[in-house]
């Protein structure tokens, strides 16, 4: 039964559970476990009511706090649209309880099921037979419970039904205090101490062991780990077991330096294993030391470099670019021998049917540290052939691995190095999945590479700038998408990226311009990539402008739109000056976390430094102490286009313009003031403004910017 399935199961609307009521794991008076039976639509309980359980039918498993906490999570390969996921989760310590025997079976049990059915099935079948019809899921049942169940035969039995699952029941309760459920936990271990291997193998046993370790101390933690040593690597093989080995290597760090020396001989056919490459990822990429994780890659390495630097290691651990500078004399004669075989390793889990290891970030740092070794220890005639052949072995497949830090590392590394036809080897599979692409932080690192170092400016506009484009009104609104947006408006700006990001972008141009494998000048690159963008960007505000406004962080692509993008931008003008032709509210309203939705533009704070940047023309310096103004018409033209939304008789004219100097911006209508001016229609602000009795009411209003306001009032 898979996962999914059991989960289904166990999810069940009529919420029956053993937590409450009579459980199936209650003992009768002979003190045996006693059995409560299924409820089947055609069995002999058909009709009767469901037993219920206290807790409004719920069954309680782990408290609130456990199942709140946050959980560190992998991410996913762009392919399966990046992002995070729970890889292969677990869902033996979700709510629920084995409320029917029928939903109780280990893979044992499954395996008898299926050979009954076989047998049910063939019997009769032949020449001149008539063909058996099918059983009913009652009569399933009763041949099932004919049947010696092969699990019953375990030692373990015994000891798991009449024991460990009654106590397992209250032990895993999520109303327990802290000291009873200490107690429980100490009773569950010490009935359990000493047989942890036996109990291990299946699935019940394993969820009991589960529990010991998620909500133990110390020593119960410990016990169950050192108790299962010999089985590590068998259980992460194990279609049950994995789950217990996850959770071992989370909870028990003090076994990560023991497992590492049992995993390391068979690093690949574990990445290779369905079930085993779930606790080995999640031990790399989340719980893992850097140590450790640099004795985890050093399994992929050739035997010959381990005999050559195995005693060298101390404990600073070195990667494979260290322990080849290490070798001297006739031992680095072997450098060549040794990438030779980080290549084989590398080529063939490129070139294998099954990808799987292919999306871990563990391989990843191996290519990674295999194409630094290439650039830096062989000759260049060598590197660019060894360079070719990866590039022809896992061109189709670096979708896989740019979803990860060291995977997107390697990507650049070879954008930055290969000339143009190469290029377009590596970009074009990846043109399948920009969406994925612009939405994971890692990921989109290779595009901004590409935007810096791609010559061919046409090729980027019409494949990659342009599907950027089409999806604007979608990443605008996302935290990482929109960053792809505003990388081709201001590259270079601290206000969106961080230096550390700059910088090493920077670093690569610089390095592709060293080797000269980019030679357009940065600015005319930058600007040609921008003409191509512009029209789509300021179509996407034109079509959403209303709802981009609204939120903070697609404002803040509005800004940028409209201060650095290049053509006509009256429709992107009009659409955010339309969000203002609705009432504004009288009294303005005080709430500090209003609805973005139904509030006015003018009452949310993001809305209001929007409208006040692009009023004012630019962003303020503050080591110049100005505005750089970036585009001398924008000013004039949306203050003009703003006020005549604002002063529609529809919206109540001069009154809605009162309403909104006594409202929450008034810093926004000291910009408006100051660009109508500038645009030559000061006399129609005054004859709305300068009224009797306006300066007066902006005075007493508490806001701040109101006594600013009132100055501009004045001087009118």
């Amino acid at each position: 039964m898979s996962s999914k399935q059991f989960n289904k199961k166990r999810s069940a609307p009529d919420g029956s559970s053993s937590s409450g009521g009579k459980s199936k794991f209650a003992k009768n008076n002979n003190g045996k476990p006693q059995h409560s039976k299924p409820f089947n639509k055609g069995g002999e309980n058909a009709g009767k009511p469901k037993p219920q359980t206290k807790n409004n039918g719920k069954a309680r498993s782990a408290p609130a706090r456990e199942r709140d906490e946050d959980v560190k999570k992998r991410k996913k390969p762009i392919t399966l649209g990046g992002g995070e996921e729970d890889v292969d989760e677990d869902v033996s310590m979700d709510e629920g309880s084995f409320s029917d025997e029928n939903e109780d079976e280990d893979e044992d049990e499954i395996m008898g099921d299926q050979a009954l059915e076989r047998s049910g099935e063939g019997e009769g079948e032949g020449e001149g037979q008539e063909k058996k019809p099918k059983l009913s899921k009652s009569e399933k049942l009763a041949l099932h419970a004919a049947q010696p169940h092969r699990t019953t035969l375990l030692p373990s039995h015994p000891l798991l039904h009449d024991t460990l699952l009654p106590l397992w029941e209250t032990a895993r309760r999520a109303d327990l205090s802290k000291d009873q459920r200490k107690k429980a936990i100490n009773d569950l271990y010490n009935a359990v101490k000493g047989r942890i291997s036996e109990v291990s193998r299946g699935h019940k046993g394993g969820r009991v062991l589960q529990t010991i370790v998620k909500f133990g101390g110390k020593e119960e933690r410990t016990g169950v780990a050192m108790e299962l040593e010999p089985r590590w690597k068998d259980m992460m093989e194990s279609k049950y077991s994995k789950f217990l080995m996850s959770k071992l290597i989370r909870y028990v760090p003090s076994i990560r330096p023991l497992l590492i020396p049992k995993l390391t001989p068979t690093l690949l056919t574990l990445l290779n294993h369905s079930n085993a490459v779930t606790p080995l990822s999640d031990f790399y990429d989340l719980y893992a030391t850097s140590k450790e994780r640099k004795l985890l890659v050093r399994g992929f390495y050739p035997r010959e470099l381990k005999i050559f630097d195995g005693g060298k290691q101390g404990i600073e651990v070195k990667g494979l670019e260290g322990s080849l500078e290490d070798l001297i004399g006739d031992e680095s004669k072997g450098r060549e021998r040794i990438l030779d075989g980080v290549e084989k390793m590398v080529l063939d889990v490129f070139n294998a049917t099954q990808k799987q290891a292919l999306a871990q970030s563990i391989f990843h740092r191996l290519v990674l540290e295999y194409v630094t070794c290439v650039f830096k220890f062989l000759d260049k005639e060598t590197a660019d052939k060894k360079l070719h052949e990866l590039l022809a072995a896992g061109a189709e497949s670096f979708p896989e691995i740019v979803h990860t830090k060291d995977g997107s590392a390697v990507v650049r590394e070879l954008i930055v190095r290969c000339n143009a036809k190469d290029r377009k080897q590596i970009l074009q599979p990846l043109r399948k999945h920009v969406e994925a692409l612009c939405k994971d932080g890692d990921a989109q690192m290779v595009l901004f590479t590409a935007f810096d170092c791609v010559d061919d400016t046409k090729l980027m506009g019409k494949a990659f700038v342009s599907d950027v484009v089409s999806l604007a009104t979608n990443l605008a609104f996302d935290k990482q998408g929109r960053r792809v947006l505003l990388y081709l408006l201001t590259p270079t700006s601290t206000k969106h990226f961080m230096p550390q990001t700059i910088q090493s972008l920077a670093a690569s141009a610089t390095h592709a311009r060293e080797l000269g494998t980019s030679k357009k000048d940065t600015d005319v690159r930058r600007k040609e990539l921008l003409g191509y963008a512009s029209e789509g960007l300021l179509k996407a505000i034109e079509e959403k402008g209303d709802e981009m406004v609204r939120d903070p962080g697609a404002g803040m692509v509005v800004q940028e739109v409209l201060l650095y993008a290049q053509g006509d931008k009256s429709g992107a003008i009009s659409a955010l000056s339309q969000a203002l032709s609705i009432p504004y509210p009288d009294p303005a309203p005080v709430n500090p976390n209003p609805d973005q939705t139904t509030s006015h533009p003018l009452d949310l704070s993001h809305a209001i430094r929007t409208y006040k940047t692009l009023l004012s023309g630019g962003h303020f310096n503050n080591t110049t102490k100005s505005v750089e103004i970036t585009d001398e018409q924008l000013s004039p033209q949306f203050a003009t286009a703003i006020w005549s939304a604002i002063t529609d008789e529809s919206i109540g004219g001069q009154e809605n313009v009162l309403r909104i100097c006594k409202g929450n911006a008034p810093f926004v209508m000291v910009e408006l003031i100051e660009a109508l001016k500038k645009a030559g229609l000061g006399g129609e602000v005054r004859k709305v403004l300068g009224r009797q009795g306006v300066r007066e009411e902006v005075e007493r209003s508490v806001r701040k910017g109101a006594g600013l306001l009132a100055e501009k009032i004045g001087e009118l």
